[in-house]
């Protein structure tokens, strides 16, 4: 049978459209570029490690500096770790000693096979103890019972959730349950979860459950017995015999889908690092991943205090130290972190004024860069009138007219200015005594001609008898 033109035109457009769909969609999956800078973009990284998680990101958790990444910004599923969100929506919005009432939902519609404490329909938990049992413990349940605690409901602190993770700037994540149990719509990147351990860590509670290896519940009014919670962190804990000198807190995660995951925040020196490795295939893993990131981190990189430099240094941050007429002075903290063997002096630095964040009393900031990357920003708002530096005739001190004929105008000091000028009037005196010289040359030879005309005249008779 002979198919029409128009038919295998129609089918061909279809495919087309088919393939770009499959192209969007994996696109969909892969993040927009990050805030944080990536430390490989400015300079030559030592080289890391190998590392067996198909996801994994270090950085320095105050310079805001990614110094390691594998898959970072692409999508995966986080399994427990999601409960570090939860836990910091909690802090944030909770009294500690406020009173947590477990729902039927909270206790009951839970993934089976969930990690659970076991609590019961009406049970009473403080929320200090809520989020040790959260944390510690990864207890599902308790996970549900805090959202509705905070929001009223499941739906709505999953809402409030993915709200919080926009305000972090997070890139690439979308919650569908406080918990993490695996959901298609559940789902975050390496990169993000930094993002998310970095303000919980800002909140106390949370960094003390999130560090703590053991935990006791005392007896409720549905348990007559203490309920004992242990952590199974590899670096926090010694329980995969691999306990990290200088890991403070972290959370585990595993299901099915996500495998096993693990976010820690480790403090050594001047350096806070956080590690996130996912999708590893076991917690053994993830541990080992971690460790070797953490001590490739710890041995080969620096922060640097860029306010301590500055007052160290008045050449490199001369508007900072007030050396101007608006007195700037810094309007928050400011690191760098780099590999150890760069100078600080090898970084440039910019201030744009008008470049502050709006709302704020910021009126400028000033940008650090290695190699044209900027590493740094130092937000800069104007100090207070007495501690600007007088403007007098000793600080505003009179050009002498040496230095005055040296100063470029248009990229060309002024001296030369002065005798380009002195050469084009000279020039043009030069023309101008030329052209009466010509003049007067050319005057006189018409003279000369007009008299021997006269004289010719005179001296022929013939003309005058004629």
């Amino acid at each position: 049978m002979k198919r029409h033109p128009a038919l295998r035109i129609l089918c061909l457009i279809l495919c087309v459209l088919f393939l770009l769909q499959g192209v969007s969609a994996r696109a969909a999956e892969r993040a927009p570029e990050a805030v944080w800078p990536e430390l490989s973009a400015a300079v030559k990284l030592p080289e890391a490690p190998e590392v067996a998680s198909d996801f994994a990101i270090l950085a320095e958790a105050k310079s805001g500096t990614v110094l390691y990444g594998k898959n970072a910004f692409d999508r995966a599923a986080p399994a427990s770790i999601t409960k570090v969100m939860t836990a910091l929506l909690t802090a944030e919005r909770c009294d500690l000693n406020e009173t947590v009432l477990f729902s039927y939902r909270a206790c009951h519609e839970l993934e089976k096979g969930s990690s659970t404490i076991a609590r019961t329909e009406g049970e009473t938990m403080s929320v200090r103890d809520c989020l040790f049992a959260l944390l510690v413990a990864s207890a599902n349940e308790v996970a549900q019972a805090l959202a509705e605690h905070v929001s009223g409901s499941i739906e709505a602190f999953v809402a409030l959730m993915n709200e919080r993770a926009q305000e972090l700037g997070c890139v690439n994540t979308h919650f569908a349950n406080p918990h993490g149990t695996p959901d298609p719509e559940h789902y975050t990147c390496c990169y993000d979860m930094v993002l998310i351990m970095k303000a919980a860590m800002e909140r106390d509670i949370v960094r003390e459950a999130m560090g703590t290896a053991k935990y006791q519940i005392a007896p409720t009014n549905k348990h007559d017995e203490i309920t004992y919670l242990n952590s199974k962190h590899p670096l926090v804990t010694n329980t995969y015999k691999m306990k990290y000198e200088g890991a403070v807190a972290g959370k585990t995660g595993h299901t099915s889908e996500a495998l096993s995951t693990l976010v820690t925040y480790a403090v050594r020196g001047s350096m806070d690092l956080i590690c996130v490795v996912m999708h590893a295939d076991s917690t053994q893993t993830t541990g080992e991943d971690s460790t070797a990131l953490f001590n490739y981190g710890f041995e080969n990189f620096f922060r640097s205090d860029m306010l301590a430099q500055t007052a160290d240094d008045t050449a490199l941050d001369p508007v900072f130290l007030g050396s101007d007429i608006l007195g700037l002075t810094s309007s928050g903290s400011c690191y760098v972190t780099l590999p150890k063997g760069t100078e600080i002096s090898e970084l440039t630095s910019a201030v744009h004024y008008g470049a502050g964040e709006a709302g704020s009393d910021e009126v400028a900031v000033r940008e650090y860069s290695l190699n044209g990357v900027i590493l740094a920003r130092l937000p800069l708002k104007v100090g207070p009138v007495q501690s600007r530096l007088p403007i007098t005739p000793e600080t505003v001190r009179k050009k002498t007219a040496k230095e005055r004929l040296r100063t470029p105008y248009l990229g060309i000091p002024l001296i030369y200015w002065i005798i380009i000028a002195g050469g084009l009037v000279l020039l043009g005196l030069l023309g101008f005594v030329v052209f009466l010289i010509i003049r007067i040359l050319q005057n006189n030879k018409r003279r000369e001609v007009l008299r021997r005309r006269a004289l010719s005249r005179i001296e022929d008779p013939g003309d005058r008898i004629r």
